[in-house]
């Protein structure tokens, strides 16, 4: 079963963050959930081009959210 993973991007640092999930369409909206998670809990990432990478068991990026165009909830 193919696995996607999430990393938070900042130039060439990349940090794993949340949990493995099996599905595409799942991971896209997990990243972006993460995106904005970050974007409203972690003010010292905003306006420096943070970003929520997806990869997938070959560590192949499949999709990338910006931390700064995360559509804040409420």
């Amino acid at each position: 079963m193919r696995r996607f993973y999430f990393n938070l991007v900042h130039h060439d640092e990349v940090e794993p963050i949340g949990h493995p999930v099996a599905d595409r369409g799942q991971a896209i909206a997990v990243a972006q959930r993460l995106a904005i998670d970050i974007a409203e809990n972690r003010q010292d990432c905003l306006g420096k081009g943070y970003s929520v990478s997806i990869v997938d068991d070959a560590g192949i990026e499949i999709h990338r959210e910006s931390v700064d165009s995360a559509e804040k909830s409420g």
